[in-house]
């Protein structure tokens, strides 16, 4: 009975790699399929009775919408088919937010900022045409196309894997750098537009269905490159990067040609800063990553690296404060005549967060605050953006009226240059918090193997000489038990975690004050562009919340902290707004809020009290003294 396991397991190995193999010219197959759909889309008018204001958008539009197909078959005439599957699961990360761009079509024409495909010359409400739903279709394509790529890949885990012979660190910091570079360009002004009918708005300003999908695609560009950089496959991070590049040339090329070829449009530097990243991303995909100090070992290496990125988030998150500051107190709108332009009642709260997150910026210029500062401002930059999102709300309205006699402010620029510096920020305080973890993990393997060679290791390692995995400095899954008998995640800890996600996020669901002729937004009713505010905020406090249990307690604080913040923040709108809004009173939210930092406050005492196993072990009464 014994040889059957075995052969079981050697028949579903034969199976995954049949699968594997299959699933690669599957993908071929259906990305063939997403071109003819988007290269027909393009053909086709997307609205009834439109017209394109570009003669050339449609050769443009086909070269583009070939160029991720012809790069993956490049790669595989080169033997390169894991590259060509990282080309198209790159491309499929960015097909879902073009297809919530391309849906603006379908919600409101005349406000759709893409003539290549579409240039309004009424105020009417035109009807979706066929090529519209060609062009969905063709993303949706895209997006099965990257799935079977990467099935492709997964299947085939048993085989060869082409690891990084470079610095792996200084191209996922190259990467995700043009890759946020390139998510800046996109949300930024297409092109300038003398035409009445078309209004070339920046992505914060422009409708609801089309901020979400320029949002979906910049925020899929880091992630992606982010994910790309750091799989360790080598094959598989140059395909995806390419790919990523592929899809973004897509939406900020025709800008560009749009800008030059249509007289009444101007050209903008949004998208020649997206093509900028672009640039540097292809570059960081195909440029092999010199080694330095390659005989100096992994801390001496890496120390240098985490004290230079928290000082560079300090200078980002100083520079979004600042900008928040900046942007909160210069007006949202101007109006001509003697009317008076309006001003956002969320404006103080944009103040606040942006004074709260410049002073984590200069702290983090402080070597013995930093390591604390630094978890705090990777939740607490959320803060500015569900502050912004509401001020960019008075401007959103006022101008997306017809007939309106209100233009945007010099604060609606800075509010939303603020929102992306802080989203930069953050980025690069992820990037350095791996960087320390990498760290200490070194440090604290130096740290036992001089504790072995010297000291009785107390079972922490077997009669075979392996490591017993109770020693380790992270949680892990949080699952069972410390080497002194202390439990890994305590029930108190967690229960307060819990009780903390459910609070934030009816809190963030329900308005923080009512008045009598106010309709806050929110998650549930009333769906406006603060909405996306207040869901990135509950997006970040469940996430934080969740990597809790799984971190040192020292960082478990530092991240309970930026939820508190975060939560006190939001909380403070009401009082920061009492002398905005007439008849205001406290509302739901507020007091749900509150209740959160309550829990938080629980929470970040019981990880400060909590200890890690091997604090634990180094305790001079639970265990052995650190040497």
């Amino acid at each position: 009975m014994s040889p059957r396991p075995g052969r079981d397991a050697g028949t579903r190995r034969e199976f995954r790699a049949s699968g594997a193999a299959s699933a690669l010219p599957a993908a071929f197959a259906v990305s063939v399929l997403a071109f003819l759909l988007l290269t027909t889309g393009a053909l086709l008018p997307v609205v009834d009775g439109g017209q394109r204001g570009l003669a050339a958008g449609p050769v443009l539009l086909v070269v583009l919408a070939g160029l991720p197909l012809v790069v993956a078959g490049a790669c595989v005439v080169r033997g390169g088919t894991v590259a060509a599957a990282g080309v198209l699961a790159g491309v499929a990360a960015l097909a879902p937010g073009r297809a919530v761009l391309d849906l603006q079509f379908a919600a409101g024409p005349s406000r759709a900022v893409r003539p290549e495909l579409y240039l309004p010359s009424d105020l009417y409400a035109h009807s979706p045409a066929a090529g519209l739903w060609l062009l969905v279709a063709g993303h949706a394509a895209t997006g099965v196309a990257g799935v079977l790529a990467l099935r492709s890949r997964a299947g085939g885990g048993d085989g060869a894997v082409a690891t990084e012979t470079g610095e792996p660190g200084r191209r996922l910091a190259l990467a995700v750098s043009a890759a946020v570079v390139a998510a800046i360009g996109l949300v930024m002004q297409p092109f300038t537009s003398a035409d009445v009918y078309l209004l070339a708005q920046n992505a914060f300003e422009g409708p609801v269905v089309a901020m979400a999908g320029y949002l979906l695609v910049a925020a899929a560009l880091p992630v992606t490159a982010a994910i790309a950089a750091s799989s360790g496959d080598t094959d598989l991070m140059r395909g995806c990067l390419l790919g990523a590049a592929a899809g973004g040339a897509a939406l900020a090329l025709p800008a560009v040609v749009a800008a030059l070829g249509i007289g009444t449009l101007g050209l903008s530097p949004g998208p020649v800063v997206t093509l900028a990243g672009l640039a540097v991303l292809v570059l960081a995909a195909l440029v092999r990553m010199p080694v330095v100090g390659a005989e100096v070992g992994a801390v001496g290496v890496r120390l240098p690296g985490s004290s230079r990125l928290r000082a560079a988030t300090g200078v980002l998150a100083l520079a979004a404060g600042g900008c928040a500051v900046i942007g909160a107190l210069t007006p949202q709108l101007e109006t001509q005549g003697q009317v008076a332009a309006p001003e956002s009642p969320a404006r103080w709260s944009l103040l606040a967060a942006g004074l709260v997150v410049g002073v984590l910026g200069a702290a983090l210029a402080l070597p013995r605050a930093a390591v604390l500062v630094r978890p705090v401002l990777s939740v607490a930059w959320v803060a500015v953006f569900v502050a912004g999102t509401a001020v960019l709300d008075t401007a959103v309205t006022a101008t997306g009226s017809a007939g309106g006699v209100a233009s945007s402010g010099p604060g609606v620029v800075w509010t939303w240059v603020a929102m992306v510096g802080a989203a930069v920020a953050a980025c690069s305080s992820v990037v350095a918090g791996a960087v320390e973890r990498d760290d200490l993990d070194d440090s604290d393997g130096l740290d036992r193997s001089d504790d072995n060679s010297g000291h009785d290791n107390s079972g922490n390692r077997d009669n075979s000489g392996n490591r017993d995995n109770s020693d380790d400095l992270d949680d892990g899954d949080g699952s069972g038990t410390a080497a002194a008998g202390v439990p890994r995640t305590p029930v108190v800890l967690l229960g307060a975690l819990a009780v903390a996600g459910v609070l934030a996020i009816v809190a963030f669901g329900l308005p923080v004050f009512t008045a009598p002729d106010y309709v806050a937004a929110g998650l549930w009713a009333r769906f406006g562009t603060p909405s996306w505010g207040l869901l990135a905020g509950a997006v970040v406090v469940l996430g934080a919340l969740a990597l809790v249990p799984r971190s040192r307690p020292t960082r478990a604080v530092g991240l309970l902290c930026g939820v508190g913040v975060v939560l006190a923040l939001h909380a403070a709108s009401f009082p920061l707004s009492r002398g905005e809004i007439a008849g205001v009173s406290v509302g739901p939210g507020f007091w749900f809020a509150f209740a959160a930092v309550l829990a938080v406050l629980v929470a970040a005492t019981a990880a400060a009290l909590a200890r890690s196993p091997r604090e634990n072990a180094d305790s001079p009464v639970l265990g052995r003294k650190r040497h």
